[in-house]
């Protein structure tokens, strides 16, 4: 049976919201430490209807009130800026009474509100390059009583509701954080015939080509292969207890042939990743194209255009020690998929005709990851590593749109000035203006007077040659014959 792991604070929010609210109710965001424990990272309360219900405080209102479709609509918008290790695990009820008996309402909640997450991610295929998750949790705590009950639902067949355990913890979860930026830089042919082309069409082969080949990906953490059967503590040893003799061999160093080990130990805190609140970096290797198919699938084809996507994805994900290296390379492959989905859906949102000539150079600028961290309450080590979340960013917009966004979505207060915004920077326009600048030289050189004479012009000389070449014979004859009289 699953532990469902929540800190103090979580047990303050919930109180909190049941205080001022009356009753509440919004996500979890969770992360699967093992097979047997999930960690919840933070509680979100829905607040989309705040304007509606704030003249219904004294109405007792309960499960069967709350609004699928806003619940839906937080669902995503939260998924979208959670990192790649986290995910949202479930809805939790924070209410004044006991809304125990509504189990009935709360399964069927579930089952509307997956329905439609469904629906939504059906133009953008799989999320994840992982199953789709099944299990959720359902947390519902009452002020009346200080009563905590929580339920593990199973969707299919109307979904199901069993026992799942839980327990407040007094000590804060310890993070472990990976950093990876993935280099994207790729062409796709557009083999649509049709004189106008869909952009979201096109951009939804650009995911789903990805996605096949991340699949297929190898991660190396620290520029090294890392077994996937080993869990992230095991490793975090092997890498201090190298460390540790590396520092012997490097102070015992005396000639320049034992240099090799001071140099390495260099290259390691280079890296970032010694002493202290450590950054694992991470790097993402695809294979080569040809590699991934078989010879009978290679085909030789007409395309009437081509995709190109380049730039630069920033990644950055939170683990548990428990997790294994298998699960931490998933949750990289996720984050970078995640981001890729999500800028290209933002874009595809903001289209006003997704439609584009076949014939025309179309150059598409999608939005940039910004990260922020949650705020957290009580003490906090030095040492200690900050969840960070994001939020994507098109050129010119303010970190007040961030702001907004972390209020509504993620119910957390943030200051836009501890905004991180150069993770990722703007694209050069460089780029653009030579790609334009080679289209509009092709475009001259097909239009370009050719060095032959045309046609026309050819004709025209050759009958005006005759015409000399008789009139010289004419003149000849002449002249003979009046010489001939003589």
């Amino acid at each position: 049976m699953r532990t469902l792991l929540l800190s103090k604070a979580d047990e303050l929010y919930l109180e909190k919201c049941a205080q001022e609210h009356r009753f509440s109710y919004g996500i979890i965001i969770g992360h699967q430490a093992d097979l047997s424990k999930t960690f919840v990272v933070h509680l979100a309360r829905n607040n989309e209807e705040d304007a509606d219900l704030e003249d219904l405080t004294e109405v007792g209102l309960s499960i069967s009130d709350i609004s699928s479709q806003a619940l839906a609509s937080q669902w995503l918008s939260a998924s979208k800026m959670c990192p790649g290790s986290f995910d949202v695990i479930g809805i939790f009820v924070a209410s004044a009474t006991d809304q125990n008996t509504e189990m009935k309402t709360a399964k069927k909640l579930f089952s509307d509100v997956y329905d439609i997450l469904l629906k939504s991610n059906k133009s953008f295929g799989i999320y994840t390059t992982d199953v789709a998750q099944s299990d959720y949790a359902f947390l519902s705590y009452s002020l009346a009583n200080k009563q905590v009950v929580c339920k593990s639902y199973t969707y299919g067949n109307g979904g199901t509701f069993s026992d799942m355990e839980f327990k407040f913890v007094d000590k804060p979860f310890e993070w472990i954080q990976l950093e990876c930026v993935y280099d994207l830089e790729d062409i796709l042919p557009i083999v649509n015939t049709a004189r106008r082309v869909n952009i979201e069409e096109q951009f939804q082969n650009i995911i789903v080509a990805f996605r096949k080949n991340i699949l297929v990906s190898e991660v190396f953490l620290q520029n090294e292969i890392v077994e996937d059967t080993i869990d992230l503590q095991t490793y975090i040893k092997k890498r201090k207890s190298k460390e540790e003799k590396l520092k012997a061999a490097s102070s015992n160093a005396t000639t320049p042939s034992d240099s090799s080990a001071s140099d390495a130990l260099h290259l390691l805190n280079s890296q970032g990743y010694l002493g202290g609140s450590a950054i694992i970096r991470a790097s993402i290797v695809l294979p080569v194209k040809c590699q991934l198919a078989k010879p009978s699938d290679i085909k030789v084809r007409e395309f009437n255009g081509t995709l190109r996507t380049s730039g630069i994805i920033s990644t950055r994900i939170f683990c548990s020690q428990r997790n294994s290296i298998a699960d931490v390379k998933r949750f990289l492959r996720d984050d970078v998929l995640r981001s890729l989905t999500t800028r290209i859906q933002v874009y595809c949102d903001g289209l006003t005709d997704p439609y584009v000539t076949n014939e025309a150079i179309f150059i598409s600028e999608p939005p940039r990851r910004v990260f922020f961290s949650l705020p957290t309450e009580g003490t906090k080590t030095s040492n200690a590593v900050t969840v960070q979340f994001s939020e994507y960013l098109f050129r010119g917009e303010a970190p007040t749109v961030v702001v907004a966004q972390a209020k509504q979505i993620l119910d957390v207060e943030l200051d836009p000035e501890t905004i991180l915004m150069d993770a990722e920077g703007l694209p050069d326009d460089t780029n653009f203006t030579n790609a334009q600048t080679d289209a509009d030289k092709a475009d001259d050189a097909r239009s370009m007077t050719s060095t032959m004479p045309k046609p026309e012009l050819s004709r025209s000389l050759y009958m005006l040659g005759i015409a000399v070449a008789l009139l010289v014979l004419l003149s000849s004859v002449a002249l003979h014959y009046m010489l001939t009289d003589k």
